[in-house]
């Protein structure tokens, strides 16, 4: 084990962010030959990540895992024999995606740093089984042997890896997403024809004693506004403590400037809504995250919204390609008429039901009728009412697009006032609908839901979508967010999503090892199976034939 002073990648050399030299005592995984071997054979079929042969101009420190031993077994004939194969194709998958857009950042001169596949890997694995600290990270590149293969030993301080995660965030979060993405539904064999789609809240890093209300921001801000304008006339070469906690302050106003329904918001990181999570903690600062899943589980895209999951799920649908998807799943939360119209453009087959009607099934009467229970007649442009009375146009508007309110038209009925079901429909003089432009999607989809085949195809979405949330919560413990942001956010979550479908091509692995063997096993076990089956059938057909009480023991009597 060598001990020394380890220097972060070769940009930043020297002073870094203003600081002195970085000076850490780390060890170093030792690679010479052990146990008096003077040498070892290599195994063969390694091959380099793309992008390693033109950066070997740059140079990296790119050690080769082979060289490590684990006594006197190289380290993946240890992996090998203990059956931890995770890592092995782990790194084969890495060594497949090209890394040009992180090579292209680093300069030739300096001392090397670590390579940025070898660096990327130790930060998905890490999350993959559920480390997600940088000091975490750190620990687990020297204890961990899996880690040790994918990373190739090397050992990077929790300082070098923040910095390689801030310096590459464009191409983490755009080019590797989408290669990894790619590489994952080529190995499930699976892709986008039919896709499922749904979003959740996540916690924000910012605490909720941080909020503070409208009223109280603006009472602030001109309170350090008077102080500013007071300091102004002497001239300071460094912004004073006053003029910083002010430009936070400004911040934050602009955000709820943009979200004029926002009661709260939190100054240190006002790009956060405060949301309701899901997990019964009540109102918290958060973020909404949407995803499009495929049947095999795999993420195919995913995106972060400070309050909205309708916008964090907008940017995906605009980026489908109709001619590959052919079917969109979506909860009733997502009924909307910008994803209907979404849907129609693009030709994809949409199954989402309205907001408060999943159980169409049910026969009991409504407390209040909405606007479901009343059939729109095109041809006659009238509403009829549950009690068969018409409700005629008296009004139209032509809407506020800044407002994002839609041209519509109001319809009232005459009859109200007699009608035995008036207590069931309104408590006004006349019953009033209004009826949106683009009404007609809404209806459209309505008598599509009502469909069986809809209602048993829409029935896979949660078996889809919903896993995915629950590992990404449980195994990977993404219940808070740990960055400040949204552009940062979205990093963090999308490194998340890979290292999901990452795993999710660990699991399609291991079943094709083990699949023949699991398939005979069914075999066998339905065979055994198969007689025990087939009394059991026989009994419950003499059970249903047997006197009305007898149960069991009437079928018994019968036979």
């Amino acid at each position: 084990m060598r001990v020394g002073y380890d220097r972060p990648d070769n940009d930043d050399i020297g002073t870094v962010m203003g600081q002195s030299r970085i000076k850490r005592r780390v060890t170093r995984i030792q690679r010479g030959t052990q146990l008096g071997f003077d040498g070892f054979e290599v195994a063969p079929g390694f091959v380099p990540p793309k992008g390693a042969q033109e950066a070997r101009v740059i140079r990296f420190e790119d050690p080769d895992p082979r060289e490590i031993r684990f006594g006197m077994q190289r380290l993946d004939e240890h992996l090998h024999g203990m059956g931890l194969r995770d890592a092995l194709v782990l790194r084969e998958i890495l060594s497949e995606q090209d890394w040009n857009a992180f090579t292209a950042q680093y300069s030739p001169a300096g001392r090397p740093g670590y390579a940025p596949w070898l660096m990327a890997g130790v930060v998905l694995f890490g999350l993959m089984r559920g480390i997600s600290s940088l000091r975490g990270l750190e620990r687990f590149t020297r204890s961990d042997l899996e880690c040790m293969w994918v990373g190739g030993g090397i050992t990077p301080d929790h300082s070098i890896l923040g910095r390689f995660i801030v310096r590459h965030e464009a191409a983490l979060s755009g080019p590797l997403f989408a290669s990894i993405t790619e590489a994952v539904l080529k190995r499930t064999n699976s892709g986008r024809g039919r896709l499922a789609g749904d979003g959740t809240v996540l916690e924000a890093v910012s605490s909720r004693f941080a909020l503070i209300k409208r009223e109280a921001l603006e009472a602030q801000r001109a309170q350090l506004r008077a102080q500013v304008e007071a300091q102004s006339e002497a001239p300071a070469a460094s912004p004073s403590p006053e003029q910083s906690a002010l430009a936070k302050l400004e911040r934050a106003h602009a955000a709820l400037a943009e979200r004029p329904k926002a009661k709260m918001v939190v100054p240190g990181e006002p790009e956060a809504g405060v949301l309701k999570l899901k997990n019964g903690r009540g109102v918290r600062p958060a973020y909404q995250v949407a995803v499009l899943v495929n049947e095999a589980r795999v993420v195919v895209d995913a995106e972060v919204d400070s309050t909205s999951e309708q916008a964090a799920l907008a940017e995906p649908l605009g980026r489908l390609d109709g001619a590959v998807t052919t079917e969109l799943l979506l909860d009733a939360g997502f009924n909307s008429y910008e994803v209907l119209e979404c849907a129609l453009d693009k030709e994809i087959s949409l199954l989402c039901p309205e907001q408060a009607e999943d159980a169409l099934g049910s026969q009991e009467a409504p407390r209040v009728f909405a606007l479901r229970h009343f059939r729109y007649v095109e041809e006659g442009d009238y509403y009829l009412c549950p009690a068969q009375e018409r409700l005629y146009p008296c009004r139209r508007s032509a809407g506020d697009p800044q407002k994002g309110v839609r041209p519509y038209v109001q319809y009232q009925g005459s009859a109200c006032g007699p009608c035995e079901r008036r207590a069931q429909c309104t408590q006004a003089a006349q019953r009033t609908l209004q009826r949106s432009v683009g009404q007609e999607l809404k209806e459209a989809m309505r008598q599509v839901m009502a469909q069986p085949q809809a209602r048993r195809v829409f029935a896979q979405r949660k078996a889809m979508v919903e896993p995915v949330f629950s590992t990404l919560r449980e195994r990977q413990g993404l219940n808070r967010l740990r960055r400040r942001g949204l552009s940062r956010i979205r990093l963090e979550f999308r490194l998340h999503v890979m290292a999901y479908n990452l795993g999710r091509a660990l699991v399609y692995a291991r079943q094709g090892r083990f699949g023949e063997a699991s398939r005979a096993l069914n075999r066998l076990l339905d065979a055994l199976w198969r007689p025990w089956r087939a009394m059991r059938r026989r009994v419950n057909d003499r059970c249903r034939s047997a006197p009305r009480g007898g149960g069991f023991a009437g079928a018994r009597a019968v036979a």
